[in-house]
């Protein structure tokens, strides 16, 4: 980036060197010009009104060039401030099936969208982070599996009862792909695998102060979301939009958007009709890559 920056100077140096010339050459031409007879001094007051008008424009050009070399030099720092990735071992890597997942799910649900699905998973992730922050977890109850739900609702009300707010901010999705799938007689649950960047600390609720972390370190971190859903429903997706329909009242709801039909107020379970968070962990050295792809519990088949 000091090369970058070092060669925008470099350059505005030559294009200041310029406009300097001429307000040093208007200026001395002026001093000379006011040395002369008064003799002709409608003519020297044109020359000099001209004079006036150069040096001013030689004035405004250096502004804005300097506008610019400020402009440039800023987005050359943003442009760079991107935190480096760190580089996980191999084995830290789950293994990429989508392409065998998603033709084996399509053979019997033939509106399943693969890309449309990770779009939607990567805004269930970001939903449950600002949920997690805001200590909104009603909002997470349309999908999460209600096991999941009430563990991650009591980590979160013990926070609470500490007075401290876990801060996530700076959401930024990598990537994301199916890495398995494990199908019974009554359930497919499907994981997908998702690298994160975010900040991650905790503030004191009453005074602000960071107590746990660093605001402006970056957490780089891969997580694995596994969604379930009873064996034989089919993807209700409109527009991108994973689709729930509300028990009580029928209508239809996008699951992200909160645990309660916005028509009627009734609580929405999805795991009877739509996929729903069952599991939400993140990869460490423990992690035991799986390089089945496609899973039969009953043992007949294996993909």
């Amino acid at each position: 980036m000091k090369k970058k920056i070092l060669a925008v100077i470099l350059s505005a140096m030559v294009a200041l060197s310029l406009p300097t010339a001429i307000v040093a050459e208007a200026y001395y031409d002026f001093i000379d010009l006011d040395k002369k007879s008064s003799s002709n001094s409608n003519s020297i007051f044109n020359e000099n009104i001209n004079r006036i008008l150069t040096i001013v424009t030689a004035i405004a050009c250096i502004f804005i060039i300097l506008a610019i070399l400020r402009a440039v030099i800023s987005n050359i720092k943003k442009s760079n401030s991107k935190p480096k990735l760190k580089k996980f071992p191999e084995k830290m890597i789950p293994y990429d099936f989508t392409a065998s997942i998603s033709s084996f799910i399509k053979e019997n649900d033939k509106k399943f969208d693969v890309q449309k699905f990770l779009e939607w998973t990567k805004r269930i992730f970001c939903t449950v982070q600002i949920a997690w922050t805001r200590r909104d977890w009603e909002k997470i109850r349309a999908f999460e599996k209600e096991e999941l739900f009430e563990q991650h609702n009591k980590q979160l009300q013990e926070y609470i009862r500490l007075g401290r707010i876990n801060v996530i901010e700076n959401i930024d999705i990598i990537d994301a792909y199916l890495h398995k799938l494990v199908v019974d007689n009554n359930f497919q649950n499907l994981t997908v695998s998702m690298r994160v960047t975010m900040n991650n600390y905790v503030i004191d609720e009453k005074s602000g102060k960071v107590i746990i972390g660093n605001k402006k370190k970056v957490i780089d971190n891969i997580y694995l979301l596994t969604f379930t859903r009873s064996s034989g429903i089919k993807t209700n997706m409109v527009n991108g939009f994973v689709m729930n329909i509300c028990p009580n009242c029928g209508a239809t709801v996008r699951s992200e958007n909160a645990g309660k039909c916005e028509y009627c107020g009734s609580i929405i379970y999805t795991d009877e009709f739509n996929w729903v968070l069952l599991n939400f962990e993140s990869v460490d050295e423990n992690f035991v890559n799986d390089n089945r792809g496609i899973i039969f519990l009953d043992g007949t088949n294996q993909f």
